[in-house]
């Protein structure tokens, strides 16, 4: 299948509904109106549970509602696992009856209305109405269908149009739950980076809970080494041979070189960023550093006391020994990877945000030096 055409016809739909369309990193396209509603977009030809099931983990991070498109037919199975990862789900038939329905809409000039049904309970999720549609300009699906004359210029609304980059989010000057947030473009850059799941007024929204009068914010990329590491040795106390065997994975703060136990996922190769208000923190750490930083880690995770006790004559003589792994013993693999974290400044303070996974970062994670 080529996705794209359909991907395209989409657009036309979703816009002709009122909706902005933008680009996102989890899905083929993003259905946006006004600040609240999001609807996130997919489109898959053949059946994949593990892409339904990354999809639906990637739509619990945000505040908008997944919206699964197969373009085939699907058995009741496949319903009930979009239903149970709380999907809207279209597959080919629905997905066929909502084009028809906005094309046939559109041509007669009636009230256009969007349905998000769901096949699994065959009940409409969320329902969503244009009552005064204007025409969509140029190079639309809905051309092949219009046929009475155009509006005069001077009554006739923008529309947004597909020649146009719709690849847009949105942006405040002075970022609070009661300002009107404008549009801000994205640009995608080459930068290996954790997945931003956590929405701009997600973070705002955690924000205000903790400082007072949110008037500005920044999306930080923060690097850290990942890594990974094994080793394999053998010591030796008195009599006893110790085996000392592991393996796992850390990640060291780049700028502060705070090392702890965690996972990182594969990072993307490119992430998408508004073209202001972010910065790509310059490490301080070199890779060697963080090395040594993680080896005395792996060291002091890895140690073992051993306690042994000896008869010569009438006494009773105790020992004991710490046993480790030796700087040379460890295998490491270590990268550089960047961790998107929103810094929402307040009145008197800030806080910082782990885009990621979403968590308040309780310890410092830069300094004021920043490259853009």
């Amino acid at each position: 299948m080529n996705k794209q055409p359909v991907l395209n016809i989409l657009k036309d739909i979703f816009q002709a509904y009122g909706y902005d369309i933008e680009t996102s990193y989890i899905c083929d396209l993003m259905a946006s109106r006004g600040t609240s509603e999001h609807i996130y977009i997919k489109l898959d030809q053949d059946i994949d549970y593990n892409s339904i099931r990354t999809f639906a983990d990637s739509i619990k991070h945000t505040e908008g509602t997944g919206l699964y498109i197969l373009s085939n037919t699907a058995s009741d199975d496949v319903l009930d696992y979009a239903a149970r990862h709380d999907l809207v789900f279209w597959d080919q038939h629905e997905m066929e009856n909502q084009i028809g329905k906005a094309i046939l809409a559109n041509a007669m000039g009636q009230p256009m209305e969007l349905r998000l049904n769901s096949s699994a309970f065959d009940k409409p999720i969320s329902v969503f109405e244009t009552l005064d549609v204007e025409e969509p300009k140029s190079n639309t699906i809905f051309d092949m269908f219009n046929t009475s004359p155009p509006p005069e210029p001077e009554s006739k609304l923008p529309w947004p149009d597909t020649e146009t980059p719709a690849n847009t989010k949105q942006e405040v000057d002075h970022p609070t739950s009661g300002d009107v947030i404008k549009e801000e473009p994205l640009i995608r850059i080459q930068l290996p980076s954790m997945p931003i799941n956590m929405e701009k007024s997600s973070a705002i929204k955690v924000a205000e809970t903790k400082i007072t009068e949110v008037r500005d914010f920044i999306l930080k990329f923060i690097p850290y080494y990942s890594y990974t590491y094994d080793f394999d040795t053998k010591r030796k106390f008195r009599s006893k041979v110790i085996e000392l065997n592991a393996q796992g994975e850390g990640i060291i703060n780049a700028i502060t070189a705070h090392d702890s136990f965690t996972r990182f996922p594969q990072p993307l190769e490119y992430i998408e960023v508004p073209v202001h208000n972010y910065q790509i923190k310059e490490p301080h750490v070199t890779d060697k550093e963080a090395i040594k930083v993680a080896q005395d880690a792996i060291i002091e995770k890895h140690s073992q006391i051993l306690k042994l006790d000896e008869v010569k004559g009438d006494a009773i003589i105790y020992e004991s020994k710490t046993v480790s792994p030796l700087e040379k013993d460890i295998n490491i693999t270590i990268i550089l990877a960047y961790v998107p974290v929103w810094e929402i400044r307040g009145k008197s303070n800030s806080i910082d945000i782990n885009a990621y996974n979403g968590h308040v970062m309780d310890e410092p994670v830069d300094d004021d030096v920043e490259f853009v």
